[in-house]
């Protein structure tokens, strides 16, 4: 291969790029666990569970709260503090 002169941008994913993908994963696969309720509840009008909803709220109020103190991340030992101070639990 032959590198070419273009105009096309590239862009390289970083660490705060890194890490935010992965905690968009980890609070996917936590809401996965629970989201035959939303189904249930849009075929059938079955009411989702308070503790259900209260879960599903934490998960995503913790995700939200996650990327923005990744994105305002400095330095490495910032970003290593955000993601050693997790919590994901109810």
């Amino acid at each position: 291969p032959v590198m070419v002169d273009t105009n096309e941008r590239l862009v390289t994913k970083g660490l705060k790029s890194n890490m935010i993908a992965q905690v968009k994963h980890t609070a996917g696969t936590l809401l996965a666990q629970s989201d035959w309720y939303v189904v249930r509840k849009a075929e059938r009008e079955v009411a989702i569970p308070v503790d259900v909803v209260a879960q599903r709220a934490n998960v995503v109020a913790e995700s939200e709260r996650l990327e923005v103190a990744i994105a305002a991340c400095a330095d490495v030992e910032a970003l290593i503090e955000v993601m050693n101070n997790q919590n994901w639990s109810d």
